[in-house]
Parts: structure tokens; C-alpha cells; sequence
């Protein structure tokens, strides 16, 4: 069995009956994995780097998981023998498959997530830097989730591109990802949490190709 330290970003004060359900669950699957896991938690407007920062302190491996609490795959022990092997990071998953209520409800009573399960939408590659991420903690420590995301959305995609120029290439696996069923999160669109996420957004994106420009981005969160 790998073992890791998996960081699962909690917004404490969220209400959500459904999300609180998921996390129940995936600790106690994490759990039942071999894995250390930690429940960073942040309250007020959400910040998921806030919340991973409040759970660091308490990591015991070298190789950390950051996973959304409502998601889980087994494709992980390949994801981190991965890191461990050299990769820079990696992401164990390659489609996201979000189950609807019904299935959900299903899992949470101990059944086993599958392919005929029916889904909110149909399952879709997930985007970079989400979901779950695999990494070194040193690697974290160099290239950190950015605090200044505020809300939900953007943090993901251009923690990916900070990754990809700053720490190389991620390893990407083919398992498929659960995603348990909750409501919707209040936000500008599906793509775009707020108008000050888009605009940092676009500054990741436009130093994608760009060490020294990615690395002005990041030195503020990685302080």
C-alpha cells in the first residue's frame, strides 16, 4: 500500500447537508486506504489554499494529496508512486463522472461508485490542477495554491499552469473520478467564480510559456 498525506480543503461554516455527507465519506475511505488524512479548514469567503495552509502543519509524509472533499478515485496509489518515481505532480484521473443524487445516496450507504450509475452530466476530462492533485511537499511549499482566489473557481486551473512552468511536466492517470452529488456552488457562471478570479486567471495564462513572470505570480503565496 502507497501511503500519503491527503489534504482534504474544507469550508467549515458551508451548511450544505450533501457536502458535509461527501466528506464523511471520503475520510473514511481515505482512511481505509492507508493514508494520513487531514481536513484543512478555512471559514468566511472560501479559500482553498487558506484551508490547505491551516492543515500543513500537521502533514507527516513527504508526498501530499490535495483532493477535493467530494471526490474520490482508485487510481491514486499510481498517482503518488508516480511523484515518487520523479514526476513533478500528477493527477490520478483522467474523466470526472458526477453522480447524480439518487447514486449518491446509493454510495454514501456503502455502495460501490460504477459505469452504469447515472450522472448530472456526461463525464468529461477534468481540468488540470483539479480534483485531486498529487505533489512533493517541497514542491507544494515552491509552488502553492494562490490565496488571492477568493470564491469558487480559477484556483485549479492556474495552480496547473504554475506547476507545469515552475516544477515540470505533471503525470496524468486514466482512473475515473467520482464526484458526489451536491448543489451547485453560487458563482458568476460554471466557468467563472468572480471578476477578480478571471482576472488573475488570465494573468496565469499569460505566463504559462514564462518562468520569470510565473515566478513573480507565485513568490507572494509561496512567501
Amino acid at each position: 500500500m502507497t501511503h500519503s498525506t491527503v489534504i482534504l480543503p474544507w469550508a467549515s461554516d458551508n451548511p450544505c447537508p450533501h457536502r458535509r455527507a461527501a466528506l464523511n465519506w471520503t475520510v473514511t475511505r481515505w482512511r481505509r486506504a492507508g493514508h494520513q488524512v487531514l481536513v484543512g479548514q478555512a471559514s468566511g469567503p472560501w479559500c482553498k489554499a487558506a484551508a490547505v495552509a491551516n492543515a500543513l502543519p500537521a502533514a507527516e509524509c513527504d508526498v501530499l494529496v490535495i483532493a477535493d472533499a467530494d471526490c474520490w478515485t482508485p487510481g491514486l496509489d499510481a498517482a503518488v508512486d508516480a511523484v515518487r518515481a520523479g514526476a513533478a505532480w500528477a493527477m490520478p484521473h483522467g474523466r470526472v463522472h458526477r453522480l447524480a443524487e439518487r447514486p449518491t445516496v446509493d454510495v454514501l450507504a456503502g455502495a460501490e461508485p460504477h459505469m452504469r450509475m447515472p450522472l448530472t452530466q456526461q463525464p468529461y476530462v477534468g481540468w488540470p490542477g483539479g480534483g485531486i492533485v498529487v505533489l512533493r511537499r517541497e514542491t507544494y511549499a515552491a509552488v502553492p495554491l494562490d490565496p488571492r482566489f477568493v470564491g469558487w473557481g480559477q484556483e485549479d486551473e492556474s495552480w496547473a499552469h504554475a506547476l507545469n512552468v515552475l516544477a515540470g511536466p505533471g503525470w496524468r492517470g486514466r482512473a475515473p473520478l467520482w464526484h458526489l452529488y451536491h448543489p451547485p456552488q453560487q458563482r458568476m457562471s460554471r466557468r467563472w467564480g468572480s471578476p477578480e478570479a478571471r482576472e488573475l486567471a488570465g494573468r496565469y495564462r499569460a505566463a504559462r510559456r514564462d518562468p520569470t513572470a510565473m515566478r513573480a505570480l507565485v513568490e507572494p503565496s509561496a512567501g
